[in-house]
C-alpha cells in the first residue's frame, strides 16, 4: 500500500480544494451533502470552506488532493463538540484514504480539547459506518441517516507532538514532490 500524505489545507490550498469537488461524481456528492447538488452550490461552499475556524485536511496520495476532511466546531458544551465530514474522489476509494483521514481529524481533535465529535450519513453509506464502526463510534439509526459519535482522549504531550510531526512530514513530502 502507498504512503498517504495527510495535510492541514489553509486558504492558498483552495483551487485544488475546487478541483478536488469537482472531481466527485454524483454518488460521492450525494453521500457528503445527503442530496444532489448544483454546480454554483458547490462553489459556494467551497468559497466557505475555511471559514469559521473549521480544520481542513487533505489527502495526497499522490500530487494531487484525492480526500479532504473537515472538523468544524458547533455550538454547546463550551466548544468541545464538533462535526466531521470526508469526502474521496471514487477511483480513490478502499484504499485508505478515508480512514488516514479520519485519525488525523480525530487526532486535531483530541489536541484541541474537542471531546466528541460527530459524522452524520446517509443509511447506505456503508464506507462512513464502516470508519466510524472501525474508530469505535457509537452509532445511532435515524429516519434514512446514521449518526455516528466518537469520543477523543484528552491531549498528551505525545497527542501534540505526533500531530506536529505529521505536519513537518507533510510539508517535507510536499516540497520533494512540487512540482517543477
Amino acid at each position: 500500500m502507498q504512503e498517504i500524505t495527510i495535510r492541514r489545507l489553509r486558504i492558498f490550498d483552495r483551487p485544488q480544494v475546487a478541483t478536488h469537488f469537482q472531481n466527485l461524481d454524483s454518488d460521492a456528492l450525494i453521500s457528503r451533502f445527503g442530496i444532489p447538488v448544483p454546480p454554483q452550490n458547490l462553489d459556494s461552499y467551497v468559497d466557505g470552506i475555511f471559514d469559521n475556524a473549521a480544520l481542513v485536511f487533505g489527502a495526497f496520495p499522490d500530487a494531487c488532493l484525492r480526500g479532504v476532511g473537515e472538523l468544524r466546531p458547533t455550538q454547546g458544551r463550551g466548544g468541545r463538540v464538533a462535526e466531521i465530514a470526508i469526502t474521496v474522489e471514487t477511483p480513490w476509494q478502499d484504499k485508505g484514504i478515508g480512514d488516514a483521514l479520519l485519525s488525523r481529524i480525530i487526532a486535531g481533535a483530541r489536541n484541541r480539547g474537542i471531546r466528541e465529535v460527530h459524522m452524520l450519513c446517509l443509511a447506505t453509506n456503508q464506507r462512513m459506518r464502516h470508519l466510524a464502526v472501525k474508530h469505535s463510534a457509537d452509532l445511532r439509526l435515524m429516519t434514512g441517516q446514521v449518526e455516528a459519535t466518537l469520543t477523543t482522549p484528552w491531549p498528551t504531550p505525545i497527542s501534540m507532538v505526533e500531530e506536529l510531526a505529521g505536519e513537518y512530514h507533510a510539508f517535507a513530502r510536499a516540497i520533494l514532490t512540487w512540482p517543477d
